[in-house]
């Protein structure tokens, strides 16, 4: 299974951890903790990154993920 796991940069150590154990092939991309102080362009950010993870496989030639994972906490209530 090939994940994308798009999470804040505070969690960057745990995910990364996570992501080395895990059977599974998992990319990790991290956002800048800034922007859960506004949650409406972290909401706006976070799906035009869901919305370009299969077209941006697809064009590198490699198989899109199956699953998208995304790692935060309250963060501004944007998730």
């Amino acid at each position: 299974m090939k994940l994308l796991c798009i999470g804040c940069e505070v969690l960057a150590r745990p995910l990364y951890w996570s992501a080395a154990r895990s059977p599974h092939i998992v990319d990790i991309r991290l956002v800048r903790k800034g922007l859960h102080m506004q949650p409406a362009e972290l909401r706006a950010y976070l799906q035009a990154q869901v919305d370009s993870a299969e077209d941006e496989q697809l064009a590198a030639g490699e198989h899109p993920y199956d699953a998208i994972v995304l790692a935060y906490g309250l963060c501004g209530q944007a998730t």
